[in-house]
């Protein structure tokens, strides 16, 4: 299913009278901190948070006016369906979307917001379109695939086409795969453009076939699909795609769900970005490869892909719990201590000496580790960072050697 470049040049061309270019963005304080210049392409900005909005109204666009009259249905957990459901209104044509029974109720009501109707059918994606092969049977609907479709991949291929306007010296693009549709698009341009720019791609571990199946250089098969990430929450790698991304990507490698949480934590904070997990994986896997080769990356120049900013703000508490003990800025420890009047007085005051705040303690007289005269007391903590940290936790077990982390 690969794509003419002619292709991938006229859905640029269409979506340019449509869809205003996201910023690029060189960010100051990643820039300093990495010795490179990063920049952050902000997908985020597009009116639906997402850059799915490209390739399904780059589809739905093409659509004949009898195509029109149909309808459009599609399958998504959430930046997929609002991006169908932006083009379909901005069109005027009924959408229907399948979505996930458990999918976050933003993504619902924000895709309901833009005049689609929203069918919770299935408990995964997969289960989902089976539900969608059913309805079709019974109603004849355009299917918008939310990778698996060449339209749809010229679209997503529109993000190449502006970083080419904005930065074409960049040395490397950093962005997450789910399906392949994005990575599948901006490769394919990038390389029909002779970009010396390289693609390097990331996916969760807990989901992570196509990763698996590129590094392999054959389709792996993984039942696997256990990340908060949803938006690249794809369990089986498509064979169409894996042949389009093993000739486009230059690199491909997992990250892990703390990881993704710390680089959310990082945009929010340094960038003032609001980025979900398929969004700030690109930064998590660029720090991951930094630190094994700094100097591959040194005065370079590291595009971002923040490929959406639609995290479930259920979820977002407790992202950024996960962030903050993932940036060693917060952390949990149990300490068996006597019970007697003047400990803990003494534990404190080490942690206020150091200079460490103390978020929560508890004390638990019943646990087995104490003994019958003694308590185990838990802290949650707050400290400036790994240094800090590593300070406190050696001031700690000068006097109280059986000082634990708690993970």
């Amino acid at each position: 299913m690969e794509l003419e470049f002619s292709q991938f040049k006229k859905a640029y061309q269409n979506l340019k009278t449509i869809i205003e270019p996201t910023p690029l963005i060189l960010n100051e304080w990643l820039s300093k901190e990495y010795a490179c210049q990063v920049y952050l392409k902000l997908e985020n900005m597009l009116p639906i948070g997402s850059f799915k909005m490209r390739g399904a109204t780059n589809k739905i666009s093409q659509l004949t006016a009898s195509e029109k009259k149909q309808g459009v249905l599609a399958v998504s957990a959430g930046n997929h369906a609002q991006g169908v459901a932006w083009a379909a209104n901005r069109f005027k044509v009924k959408a229907t979307i399948i979505m996930p029974e458990g999918s976050p109720l933003t993504k619902i009501r924000n895709t309901e917001a833009l005049g689609a109707t929203v069918v919770l059918k299935g408990q995964s994606i997969e289960e989902c379109f089976e539900v969608a092969q059913e309805m079709m049977k019974k109603k004849k609907m355009i299917f918008v695939h939310p990778f698996h479709d060449p339209l749809v991949i010229a679209g997503q291929g529109s993000v190449a086409f502006e970083i080419l306007n904005q930065l074409p010296e960049a040395d490397y693009l950093f962005s997450s795969i789910g399906g392949g549709g994005l990575v599948a698009g901006i490769g394919q341009v990038l390389k029909g453009h002779k970009s010396k720019i390289k693609v390097i791609a990331g996916q969760a571990t807990g989901c992570s076939s196509m990763v698996q199946s590129l590094n392999a250089g054959k389709i792996v098969t993984s039942e696997r699909a256990e990340t908060f990430a949803d938006g690249i929450r794809v369990k089986t790698a498509n064979k169409d795609m894996f042949k389009i991304l093993h000739e486009v990507v230059d690199g491909s490698y997992t990250v892990d769900d703390e990881k993704m949480a710390w680089a959310i934590l990082q945009l929010m904070e340094k960038a003032r970005v609001i980025a979900e997990g398929a969004g700030a994986l690109p930064l998590a896997l660029f720090d991951q490869l930094y630190h094994k080769d700094p100097k591959k990356f040194k005065n370079k120049k590291v595009i971002l892909v923040i490929c959406g900013g639609n995290i479930d703000v259920n979820l977002l508490e407790r992202i950024i719990d996960r962030g903050l003990i993932e940036s060693h800025r917060k952390i949990r420890i149990s300490i068996p201590i006597s019970d007697r009047p003047g400990v803990l007085h003494q534990l404190t005051g080490i942690i206020k000496d150091v200079g460490a705040n103390i978020l929560q303690v508890v004390h638990d007289r019943d646990s087995t580790e104490a003994g019958i005269t003694g308590t185990n007391v838990f802290f949650t903590l707050e400290t400036k960072g790994e240094e800090h940290m590593n300070h406190l936790l050696a001031e700690m077990r000068k006097k109280f050697p059986k000082v634990n982390v708690i993970k």
